[in-house]
C-alpha cells in the first residue's frame, strides 16, 4: 500500500508532522492526507479541516486501529471525507460507518479492487448514530456540554 496514489495531491503523516514543526501549516495545498494505522497521532493536533479528504491505511483486517484513527478523526471536528484502504472485511462496514468512513477502497481481491460507499450499511437496532452526525467541539476536559 506505500505506493498507492491519488489524483489529488496527497501528503503523509510525516510531511504534515514537518510543515507543523516549520509552522507552515497554513501554506498546505495537499487535498488528501494519508495515515498509516501504525502513525503517530500527534497530526490528530493539527488543522485537519485544511485536506479535502483523510485516507486512514490499513494492510490487515485484524488491525482495528483504523476503527480508532477514523473515530478519534471525527472527535476531533474533521469534517471532510474520511476514507478506509486496505484488506476490509464487509461484515466491518457498519462499525467503519459508526465511526465516520464513508466508504472504504477494498484490497483484499487484487483482481476486483473497488470502492464501497458506506452510507447504505445497516445500521443496527439499538446502536445510536454515526460519529459523524454527533460531533461535539472537545475542550481539555471532554465535550463541550
Amino acid at each position: 500500500m506505500d505506493n498507492l496514489e491519488f489524483s489529488e495531491t496527497t501528503i503523509t503523516v510525516d510531511e504534515w508532522h514537518e510543515l507543523a514543526r516549520n509552522d507552515a501549516i497554513n501554506e498546505l495545498t495537499a487535498s488528501v492526507l494519508v495515515v498509516a494505522t501504525d502513525s503517530a497521532l500527534e497530526f490528530l493536533a493539527g488543522p485537519l479541516n485544511r485536506v479535502k479528504r483523510i485516507v486512514v491505511t490499513s494492510g490487515d483486517f485484524n488491525d482495528g486501529r483504523f476503527f480508532s484513527i477514523g473515530r478519534l478523526i471525527r472527535l476531533n471536528g474533521y469534517g471532510g471525507h474520511l476514507t478506509v484502504v486496505g484488506n476490509i472485511l464487509p461484515d466491518q462496514y457498519t462499525a467503519l460507518r459508526f465511526c465516520g468512513f464513508e466508504d472504504v477502497l477494498s484490497l483484499d481481491d487484487v483482481s476486483a479492487t473497488r470502492v464501497v460507499a458506506l452510507d447504505k450499511a445497516l445500521v443496527l437496532p439499538g446502536v445510536v448514530e454515526p460519529v459523524t452526525q454527533q460531533l461535539e467541539p472537545l475542550t481539555a476536559t471532554g465535550t463541550s456540554q
